[in-house]
């Protein structure tokens, strides 16, 4: 139907994207679902203050995780949020990781959608606890205060939330906290793209922090998704982390300049 349209473009986008390894296992309903999340929203309307406090709150879910390895209290608190995205199994691996203070081993691991929410969350609920905020959660603070409504979670979930016409029925943009979905084949995998809304995050602090202007994520999030689902090389078909994979290795392309997207800034 003409609802779906959106997707159905997608679908036929993918044909046209080589994976980088030939033997390549990427679901085929996934890339049309990452492809229509970084094509469809559009970020005309989007403030520099949006993009930085987007990069700050994965930078301070990041502060938390490390402040937790040497507080039982906080790393207590900070894997009672975690848990509400992670499978049991991935949870539980992430604490022992903590408290063995393998924090630089784990942090790769963490999606940016898990830092992002890990941020939003804490803040919710321990909103008297700062002492543990390090250099960016000190600023998100300030500038939360500052322009609380331009900077509200729902305005921020909007702006680079993605759509889930599957889930929720529509195209709107949303950041939905939900585990992953198993990545099966078909309908599932669907679900798997729609469940996944660490890329536009991960975009959008790439550009922050790489001093674009909020008006090129229209041109930098399609291509650096584009490149992205190149990469992508699951090992089995439960192997959901390979995208993850391939978004950090895209933006780690990106921040050597080995991809050539943009001239100006």
């Amino acid at each position: 139907s003409l609802a779906d349209l959106p997707y159905v473009l997608s679908e036929m986008e993918q044909d046209f994207i080589a994976p980088e390894n030939v033997q390549a296992l990427i679901w085929r309903e996934l890339v049309p679902g990452l492809l229509t999340s970084a094509i469809l929203p559009r970020w005309w309307g989007v403030s520099r203050n949006e993009l930085h406090a987007i990069a700050l709150y994965q930078r301070t879910g990041e502060e938390l995780l490390t402040a937790s390895v040497g507080n039982e209290r906080l790393r207590s608190e900070v894997m009672n949020i975690l848990s509400d995205r992670m499978v049991p199994q991935r949870s539980e691996r992430v604490e022992q990781a903590l408290r063995a203070g393998r924090v630089a081993e784990i942090l790769p691991r963490i999606t940016p959608a898990d830092t992002f929410y890990l941020t939003a969350e804490f803040r919710r609920r321990f909103s008297w606890q700062t002492d543990f905020w390090g250099p960016s959660g000190q600023e998100l603070e300030n500038i939360s205060r500052r322009y609380p409504t331009e900077l509200s979670l729902e305005r921020l979930s909007q702006d680079f939330g993605v759509p889930h016409p599957i889930l929720a029925q529509s195209y709107a943009r949303e950041l939905l906290n939900v585990k992953p979905f198993p990545a099966f084949e078909g309908y599932s995998s669907r679900l798997l793209a729609e469940s996944w809304d660490s890329s536009n995050l991960y975009w959008g602090r790439l550009a922050d922090e790489m001093g674009y202007s909020p008006v090129m994520l229209n041109r930098l999030i399609p291509e650096l998704t584009r490149r992205m689902v190149e990469k992508i090389f699951a090992t089995d078909v439960e192997d959901w982390q390979a995208m993850l994979r391939a978004m950090r290795e895209t933006g780690e392309e990106f921040r050597q300049g080995k991809i050539a997207l943009l001239s100006t800034r």
